[in-house]
């Protein structure tokens, strides 16, 4: 197994690799340890049933359910289709993930790994980007980072003042929460101790002690002072691509910019994660 850098501040590449084989603990270390120093990583020329993907993201913890159960693959429900060819009742087609945004913060214990893997691919176009959070945390003003130091997001599936929608089909099956979930602004990775802005502009509905709208206006401001062109990994896909990276120190977002009508399928499997702090 190698790794490698793909650039200074995230993403790396891991080839000479087959996950469908059995794994070593020394092995199984070195690529979470990979995914946590790089904060997004690629294992290249994988080729795996829905089963075997499962497996191959087990090795990172434990998988866990997702948003969205009608895309869930029949016998294989830990498995999620991401594809262009999803509707909503009224037959337009979804897209979901445009923006930047960390999964499933409405969850106490939400993911800590979110993985793809490629599938089918358009002849161009449809990259993932992740960016690293951690260095855009780093990045700011020590005003900003004391203003905004010890805040908590409340977290539902939709935010009322949000400028975007989260794409939820008028049919959706979506697994509520009861009550809103209070997660740090500034989140810890337990793995390291670093710090990084961790939020979820749609599913916030505040932050503690700010109205809705002036929470919004916030969060806007973060994103635009801590995503930097240096700081983002845009992945281009190739078949049997294998993408995972760490939600506690990372944003993604997908881009629309390729044909339509030719077929982009991944796989996607969550891994669950830890009480944020």
């Amino acid at each position: 197994m190698k790794v490698t850098r793909l650039t200074p501040h995230i993403g790396a590449e891991v080839t000479d690799i087959d996950l469908r084989r059995p794994v070593d603990a020394e092995a199984r270390r070195e690529l979470n340890a990979a995914v946590v120093e790089n904060v997004a990583l690629v294992v290249r020329d994988q080729d795996f049933t829905p089963e075997q993907y499962l497996a191959a993201v087990a090795l990172f913890g434990e998988p866990m359910e997702q948003h969205f159960t009608q895309y869930a693959l029949p016998g294989c429900p830990l498995v999620h289709e991401v594809s262009n060819r999803h509707t909503d009742k009224s037959g337009k087609r979804v897209k979901h993930g445009a923006g930047w945004h960390t999964d499933h913060t409405n969850h106490v214990r939400p993911p800590k790994y979110t993985s793809l893997y490629a599938v089918a691919l358009p002849s161009s176009g449809g990259d993932t980007a992740v960016v690293n959070m951690r260095a855009g945390y780093e990045a700011l003003p020590d005003s900003m980072k004391h203003r905004i130091r010890g805040l908590k997001t409340v977290n539902v599936f939709q935010g009322s003042a949000s400028a975007r929608y989260s794409g939820q089909s008028a049919d959706a099956q979506v697994e509520r929460k009861p009550e809103p979930v209070l997660q740090p602004l500034v989140r810890t990775n337990p793995e390291n101790g670093t710090e990084a802005l961790y939020f979820h502009p749609v599913k916030t509905e505040n932050i503690v002690g700010m109205e809705a709208g002036e929470s919004q206006a916030l969060l806007a401001d973060l994103l635009e002072r801590a995503i930097r062109p240096e700081f983002i990994y845009r992945h281009k896909w190739r078949r049997g691509d294998m993408l995972i990276w760490d939600n506690r120190a990372a944003m993604h977002r997908a881009y629309f910019d390729y044909d339509p009508e030719e077929y982009r399928l991944l796989y996607r499997v969550l891994v669950r994660g830890e009480l944020p702090f």
